[in-house]
């Protein structure tokens, strides 16, 4: 039994049913890959990759409809599809997703004697190529730092509706790299929230990112937006310093990160020889780490609210970071907290007289207090209890 069967036969059943389904209303399949998400990075649980030898107007007009209705009840399942000549181009320009997550381990159905990637592309681990992978992912972001750069100049002078253009196109060109390597395919659109609600099927969102839940920063997004057109084309465009300082910690933000998963998806390439067999970047004698150095581990990643004072000179911690808009949404806060402390006092009625919004008040206090609550301790004590307590001590 070859390994494309061996590796059928040991699918999950409810994958068998997908991928059995898939081709019964799909015509034209040449092969489909399967892998699994990252817990921390990705969105979902399984990656399905459907490679087609159809143009690409039939697979966006006729096929990809079918497809979403089949994958409809599995929301943890990431699906792509993309045309075989599509798919041959841009694993030969060195795209990253292709290379990474089209290999023939992969492989759940299809001719493995076409060695997509492999027996075509042998080359494409060695040193040389990856370099270039390197110096087209740098030529790439040019686009989105001389769009910060312009942001910068622009703010400077005063000139805030056109940072906001700068601000939007220096996201836009930074969503569509990272949609090159992270999806496959770009999402040609001029609309920040579809590039990210289009990303957000693959990854779990950034600090860059915007937060779709959250209005104040959908306020945000939409000023964004509406940046793109309004900034030259309307002269009622109008947005706020304070909003603008807030997307310039955004637009830096996003830019490193990219920078980071670009590296992240560089080194997945590296972890594998020309064969195209994963090798380990561990050295082979490592023992498994003990108790100890997971839990040292899971520290290291998950105390992240808090750093240690100078125990010389005072004792105790510092907040790490609390995210604020400017020097004068600090100050706001801090008013606004003494406002609601004056509304809790008992017989203070004059005390309140020059309180004018005190619904906005109770927000903003609200609001700071909720970026206070440190999320990362609290998946850190999840782990912990997993590692140190049986089952039986925590079932009741």
């Amino acid at each position: 039994m070859d390994s494309l069967a061996q590796r059928k036969k040991q699918l999950d059943p409810q994958i068998q049913g997908l991928l059995s389904d898939i081709n019964k209303v799909i015509p034209y399949v040449v092969q489909i890959y399967l892998n699994k998400g990252h817990e921390k990075k990705n969105t979902f649980r399984f990656r399905w990759n459907i490679i087609i030898d159809a143009p690409k107007n039939d697979i966006n007009n006729k096929f990809l409809p079918v497809i979403q209705g089949l994958f409809l009840d599995h929301q943890y399942h990431f699906h792509n599809l993309f045309s075989h000549d599509y798919a041959k181009t841009e694993l030969a320009n060195g795209n990253l997703y292709f290379i990474n997550h089209c290999r023939t381990e992969h492989l759940i159905f299809g001719n493995q004697e076409i060695g997509f990637p492999w027996n075509q592309h042998e080359d494409l681990t060695n040193e040389k190529v990856q370099k270039k992978i390197e110096e087209d992912f740098r030529t790439s972001m040019e686009g989105s730092f001389a769009f910060q750069k312009g942001f910068k100049y622009f703010m400077s002078n005063n000139n805030l509706s056109q940072a906001a253009f700068m601000a939007h196109q220096g996201f836009e060109l930074g969503y569509r790299v990272l949609e090159g390597f992270l999806c496959g395919k770009v999402k040609i659109c001029h609309k920040i929230e579809v590039h990210q609600r289009f990303l957000e099927k693959n990854i779990h969102r950034t600090r860059g990112m915007f937060n779709l839940e959250e209005n104040l920063e959908m306020e945000l997004l939409e000023l964004l937006d509406r940046a793109y057109s309004g900034s030259r084309y309307e002269n009622s465009f109008h947005i706020e310093r304070d909003q603008l300082d807030i997307l310039e910690q955004k637009l830096e933000s996003f830019l490193d990160e990219i920078r980071q998963l670009f590296q992240e998806e560089l080194e997945l390439l590296q972890t594998y020889n020309t064969s195209g067999k994963k090798i380990s970047v561990e050295p082979q004698n490592k023992e498994a780490p003990n108790l100890l150095d997971t839990i040292r581990q899971l520290s290291k990643e998950n105390f992240a609210m808090m750093r240690p004072a100078n125990r010389r000179t005072k004792k105790g911690y510092y907040l790490n970071h609390i995210y604020v808009h400017s020097h004068f949404s600090i100050f706001y806060t801090l008013k606004s907290t003494l406002n609601v402390c004056i509304l809790a006092l008992d017989e203070q009625c004059d005390m309140t007289l020059d309180i004018k919004n005190i619904k906005e008040d109770v927000k903003t206090v609200l609001e700071f207090a909720k970026n206070l609550i440190p999320l990362e301790e609290g998946n850190y004590l999840d782990q912990m209890r997993e590692l140190m307590l049986s089952d039986n001590e925590t079932t009741t």
